[in-house]
């Protein structure tokens, strides 16, 4: 366990920020974060260049999502929609700020959103996005399941607000990268919290060898500490465990022999909690 704490240096945290509920829980946490680790926060907006070249296009109409009324959209329209949102999000982040005495700034661009915030995301420790955006009827958006794939950096999707306490799962399969999802569990868990560590292995023996080299480690923390072995790891599996111990974070390692980029994806479809991807 020598590898340094992933987020003991934590200094810079990307917000990606629009007017969804999702948006608004993963500011909340980062705010948290940012004033736990006395890092400055970074908010980004990105006006979707698509959504505006679509309005270009005559036979695209825009549904008003209460009147159902249909309209050709307008680009000025939009321009100025998003223009406005942007002035939204950015006075919620400026209110928090104040309030927590944070570091902060703020930037609005006008891009392909996925590869805008994995630009901007070069130079932080630490992106936290929501789960859907405005994506509803699905279960993870395309910039959610872009920024798993191709973040330099970790990231947290989250799709609503992670109490204080909560019960957070984690996956350890001995590795480096694992060590490292590990100590960054513990900086999330407080007192209250009971952190699951997830163990794959070809047999319960290996399993419970992994968790005896581990409980020097255990034996330092504040919070309960249980573990879990699977001889399969199936993201549908680590949902089902994290629904079942009412987890509202799963943290574990984007590169895994036992689990591979599919496999990633597939756990933020099934997954009803926030999850962190560390790297």
């Amino acid at each position: 366990m020598s590898d340094p704490d992933s987020l003991e240096d934590i200094r810079k945290i990307l917000i990606a920020l629009d007017a969804s509920p999702a948006s608004q829980a993963a500011l909340q946490l980062a705010a948290e974060l940012a004033v736990r680790h006395e890092a400055e926060l970074i908010g980004i907006y990105v006006e979707d260049i698509n959504l505006l070249r679509s309005a270009e296009i005559p036979i695209i109409h825009e549904v008003g999502a209460y009147s159902a009324i249909s309209r050709r959209m307008d680009r000025k329209h939009i321009e100025s929609e998003l223009r406005a949102q942007a002035n939204r999000v950015e006075q919620l982040l400026a209110r928090i700020a104040r309030r927590t005495n944070l570091r902060w700034s703020f930037r609005s661009v006008r891009g392909l959103i996925p590869l805008e915030l994995i630009s901007a995301a070069e130079n932080v420790d630490l992106i936290i996005l929501g789960k859907k955006g405005w994506s509803a009827g699905v279960q993870i958006g395309s910039t959610a399941r872009h920024l798993a794939a191709l973040a330099p950096v970790q990231s947290l999707i989250m799709e609503r607000i992670i109490h204080p306490g909560t019960p957070v799962l984690v996956i350890y399969d001995g590795s480096a990268k694992s060590e490292k999802a590990l100590k960054t569990a513990r900086h999330i868990c407080t007192p209250g919290s009971i952190l699951t560590i997830l163990i794959p292995a070809a047999d319960r023996r290996l399993a419970e060898e992994m968790f005896q080299d581990l409980e020097p480690w255990i034996a330092e923390q504040a919070f309960q500490v249980q573990f879990r072995w699977v001889p399969d790891l199936e993201s549908q599996r680590i949902a089902n465990l994290a629904h079942l111990l009412g987890c509202e974070l799963v943290v574990l390692p984007a590169e895994s022999p036992y689990f591979r980029p599919a496999a990633i994806s597939s756990m933020l479809e099934d997954a009803k909690c926030a999850v962190l991807l560390v790297r």
